[in-house]
């Protein structure tokens, strides 16, 4: 995957990006694997206009052991050109008992890799998307619901 240096990616994540309009009915159901969910959008500076970034986030919960997985990722993407990784944090089922280093969760700024052990603390998908918006500086707009709650419209 193309990434920016460690640098660049810290650069363009120290202004504030906005994600708007964030709504429960953004988040797409997958049909494989059963239980998968994404959401892709683009943000905004804080002034309004167009960043150049995009917000996706992927969530699955394996039915027969109740692990997740989580992908949570800023690309760069610019029209008819490959997404460019920004930041990237990831948690697999194999984080829960890695085999080597590269099963343990983790975060990417840029081509930078490093481990994120205070993911075994976190509860809830909102404890992940905290972490995710603070290491971002992401603010959802408004808050972004965890895919797997159940709203009934009033």
């Amino acid at each position: 995957m193309d990434s920016v240096t460690e640098q660049e990616a810290r650069d363009l994540l120290a202004a504030k990006h906005i994600c708007e309009d964030a709504d429960p009915e953004d988040w797409e159901v997958l049909e494989r694997p059963f239980g998968a969910y994404t959401f892709e959008q683009g943000l905004v500076t804080e002034s309004g206009s167009n960043s150049g970034l995009v917000v996706q986030l992927n969530f699955y919960r394996s039915p027969e052991t109740n692990l997740i997985t989580v992908k949570m990722s800023v690309f760069r993407q610019v029209r008819k050109q490959p997404k460019v990784r920004i930041y990237q944090l990831h948690i697999t089922t194999k984080s829960y008992d890695p085999d080597n280093w590269h099963e343990e969760a983790h975060e990417h700024f840029g081509s930078g890799r490093a481990p994120v052990p205070q993911w075994r603390s976190w509860r809830s998908f909102e404890d992940v998307l905290r972490f995710f918006c603070k290491q971002t500086n992401i603010e959802f707009r408004p808050e972004l619901d965890d895919p797997e709650q159940l709203r009934l419209k009033p």
